[in-house]
């Protein structure tokens, strides 16, 4: 919170608050994922299809129902289709629904792509007003930043507080032991809709907040980001933060946004530097950045006792 707080101190143009806003934007977007992967046991690439149908119910409530409402809107709406998707792919084995969510992500954006009198088509859709909360007008970087701020730290306190209630215990009871959940009387599958749920909400609320601070969303929003699907960029940095904690995710996605625009000067260089980086970061730590401190409490022991027992 002291680090998100002191950013609007170091960056000054508009160009770095669209850069620190993506950052807060993609955490949301890889809280989301954690919660159906890491949490739920569920492969998924359907990223961008929720991200989507997030930002075109906003910009399509907002203008006659305001923030709060239209926010809401797009966040329990987009809940709503994830949940009717793990639904739909109950039955389906852990690699087949991958694939599948892979399909219906394509789907849902080529419908998005031509249905112009909701998403505006392949031109989008402009005059998205500025948020407003409780008569202030958000309608600077500073404040636009400060909001995705707050969605991202009230989600991450969510989804702090389930991680600590008797609602993960079954979750990860059903992700670990899904045959011996059913046999204990727990609705498995209606556990696992509900976590999937949970995390497409999340990225449904991205997807407004896209919206609201942008005010114009565009099909090629979704599709691809640094020439890498969002879906798998999500994932790389899930991975890369670590799914051991709920931290790894945001610390993933910032990490990586940062990371590709300092490369982004070297041109011809700078895709091979990404991959190189990554690629080092994931082998050396297999746990993700999270895990650096266990890793260096390991290493210190490990000196200290080897210390001990020389001569």
């Amino acid at each position: 919170m002291i680090i998100a707080a002191l950013v609007p101190l170091v960056v000054k143009s508009g160009y770095d608050y669209n850069i620190a806003i993506t950052a807060v934007l993609f955490s949301l977007l890889s809280v989301g994922f954690y919660f159906q992967f890491a949490l739920g046991g569920m492969f998924s690439f359907a990223t961008p299809a929720y991200y989507a149908t997030g930002a075109y119910l906003f910009a399509w409530a907002a203008p006659s129902c305001g923030f709060i409402l239209a926010f809401l809107i797009a966040a329990v709406v987009t809940a709503i289709i994830g949940g009717l998707t793990k639904l739909l792919l109950a039955r389906s084995p852990l690699i087949h629904f991958a694939i599948a969510t892979l399909a219906f992500g394509e789907l849902v954006l080529i419908i998005y792509q031509n249905w112009n009198s909701f998403t505006g088509g392949g031109q989008g859709k402009f005059g998205i007003p500025s948020p407003s909360l409780f008569g202030l007008q958000i309608d600077t970087n500073t404040r636009e930043y400060y909001l995705c701020v707050a969605v991202l730290l009230i989600a991450t306190a969510l989804l702090i507080f389930f991680e600590r209630s008797p609602a993960q215990r079954d979750l990860v009871f059903v992700r670990d032991m899904a045959q011996v959940a059913k046999t204990s009387g727990l609705r498995a599958s209606s556990v696992q809709i509900a976590a999937f749920a949970g995390g497409a909400a999340f990225m449904g609320a991205a997807g407004a907040l896209l919206a609201s601070t942008a005010g114009f969303v565009g099909i090629a929003s979704f599709q691809t980001q640094d020439n890498v699907s969002i879906a798998l960029l999500v994932l790389l940095m899930v991975l890369l933060g670590g799914v051991g904690s709920v931290w790894g995710p945001i610390i993933g996605a910032v990490v990586l946004i940062t990371l590709a625009q300092a490369l982004s000067s070297l041109q011809n260089a700078e895709e091979l530097i990404y991959a190189i980086a990554i690629l080092v970061i994931v082998l050396a730590l297999p746990g993700g950045i999270t895990s650096l401190p266990g890793e260096l409490t390991k290493l210190r022991s490990k000196l200290t006792g080897g210390s001990r027992g020389t001569p």
